[in-house]
């Protein structure tokens, strides 16, 4: 694969946009009959918008307080955190760890890693009749990770396929707390929304231990698989697993579409789920209504625990791949 010239791109059917870019970091935008998918190159590689064309409908959520000048941003602050402040909503990715600040083998790993704040290099395109496609690389700083993602589409699908690649280049052998992070908004998101995921038991962070209940059932009674509506001001952080297939779906009866995803359970045996339905406190003090849904390794203590993790050793890769896809529904 290499670049094509930016300066006649391919105008129909699966295609790759190149050479633009947003506050100084690099955009690519796929695109087919049905989805135009555009990835944040220099920021994390993450997916801020997920567009169904025949809708004219983004999936994904808006951080209230927009994207943030790469001026202005500070990756490696990890006394706080500084995603935050500079996620701009949509997709992003949890590597080579999730959830709070951690310690593994001396490298100091801020809030949801490393990955979703680093600039990743566009080093190939692709496209033909059939399909197209986008692989880029990332350096991981406090940690040897070389992570390579590649994005395709192909002809009149509305899918998404994403493959990555983690290579331990040190000379030890590490562990990855891995995660991907999408997140859902309005207009997409509304409280008539379900959520369809073949888990079988529920952890619930409001209890300390937490108590496994079968889901869809959290530790009041309440249904996690209906979404609440902004007006309710609450939110959520559960765990789903046992999981009986890599695969969830969001439903929405509105739109009558539904956002579907697909991994290899073995891998990510676990789906955080994150709701935040108006919430009232930091950080966003009720201007957010958004909903995530987690393919995760472990639970967030994976990596001080020793289990929930991905080991890789010294010089070796690990593989994974997700599908994202957009299905008409009654």
């Amino acid at each position: 694969m290499s670049y094509r010239n930016p300066q006649s791109p391919k105008c129909h059917g699966p295609r790759v946009l190149t050479g633009y870019a947003l506050y100084g970091s690099e955009i690519v935008i796929l695109e087919n009959e049905l989805l135009r998918v555009v990835i944040n190159v220099g920021r994390g590689a993450m997916i801020p918008e997920f567009l169904y064309k025949p809708a004219d409908l983004d999936v994904l959520f808006k951080n209230p307080s927009g994207l943030r000048p790469m001026g202005t941003f500070a990756v490696s602050s990890y006394d706080v955190q500084p995603l935050t402040d500079h996620h701009p909503g949509g997709w992003y990715e949890c590597f080579p760890s999730g959830s709070a600040p951690v310690k593994h083998k001396g490298a100091s790993l801020g809030f949801h890693g490393e990955v979703w704040g680093l600039p990743f290099e566009l080093n190939a395109v692709h496209e033909d009749n059939d399909a197209c496609c986008a692989t880029m690389t990332a350096f991981t700083i406090r940690t040897p990770w070389k992570l390579v993602k590649t994005f395709s589409l192909k002809k009149d699908d509305p899918t998404l396929y994403v493959e990555e690649t983690a290579t331990n280049l040190g000379a030890v052998d590490l562990a990855v707390h891995w995660g991907q992070h999408p997140m859902f908004g309005a207009p997409f998101l509304d409280e008539r929304c379900v959520i369809e995921i073949s888990g079988a038991t529920v952890l619930d962070t409001r209890e300390n231990p937490m108590t496994p209940r079968r889901w869809p059932w959290d530790s009041e009674g309440a249904d996690l698989s209906k979404v609440r509506g902004p007006q309710s001001h609450k939110g959520k952080m559960v765990y789903v697993t046992d999981l009986t297939d890599g695969r969830y779906r969001v439903v929405s009866p509105t739109w009558k579409l539904a956002f579907e995803l697909r991994w290899d359970k073995q891998q990510f045996p676990f789906c955080w789920l994150y709701e935040n339905a108006g919430e009232l406190g930091a950080s966003w003090f009720g201007r957010a209504y958004t909903l995530a849904l987690e393919p995760f390794t472990g639970l967030p203590k994976a990596l001080e625990e020793g289990k929930g993790i991905i080991p890789i050793a010294a010089g070796k890769s690990e593989t994974v791949r997700f599908e994202a896809r957009i299905a008409r529904c009654q």
